[in-house]
């Protein structure tokens, strides 16, 4: 049976430190959410940090988000840094014992350098993707009875966005991470 999700207040559990990883594949970011995209051999393990300033009674929650990323396997090791609005709604219980709840992150992401499939979709055209935008579509799992650590799974995902605000018309990078986060 699956219970509505009680509203947190404001000043519960308003920021998290995560820590993440996984590995990159060679499709476009619809791909992430497939069980199979067709991997490559590039990996990234990123560290995050959430602060949220608005807690809605429906309960929503609207802040900010941070990470850097260190991006690893055939050739050079790249850096990433990343930074955005997110949206969070606190969830539903599931069995009186696990939380689920969905999030969504919005921003930039600048990298030292481009990787990969992304590499050869930024050399297909002719301006540089070190900066593109960013998009975590994230679901965690907590329990009930320890709501301050979560388990996740996210798409790290960066895109020009069809190239619509001039950054380049690629899509970027795309993985599959998993990750934990304690709320304080």
């Amino acid at each position: 049976m699956v219970d509505p999700a009680p509203v947190m207040t404001s000043d519960a559990f308003d920021e998290s430190v995560f820590i993440f990883g996984g590995r990159y594949h060679k499709g476009y970011f619809g791909h992430t959410f497939t069980p199979n995209p067709i991997p490559e051999n590039f990996y990234g393990i990123a560290l995050g940090y959430q602060k949220f300033f608005i807690t809605d009674p429906e309960g929503w929650n609207w802040g900010l988000e941070a990470g850097v990323a260190g991006r690893f396997g055939e050739g050079p090791a790249t850096a990433e840094v990343w930074a955005g609005g997110v949206g969070r709604y606190n969830g539903w219980v599931l069995g009186d014992t696990v939380r689920v709840s969905p999030s969504l992150t919005l921003g930039l992401s600048a990298v030292t350098d481009t990787f990969g499939i992304a590499k050869e979709r930024e050399e297909a055209q002719d301006i540089p993707a070190n900066l593109l935008f960013y998009v975590g579509p994230e679901i965690s799992f907590s329990h009930v009875d320890n709501p301050e650590l979560e388990v996740f799974w996210r798409a790290q995902h960066r895109s020009g966005a069809w190239g619509t605000t001039g950054f380049a018309p690629i899509d970027g990078a795309n993985a599959g991470m998993v990750g934990v986060r304690f709320k304080f």
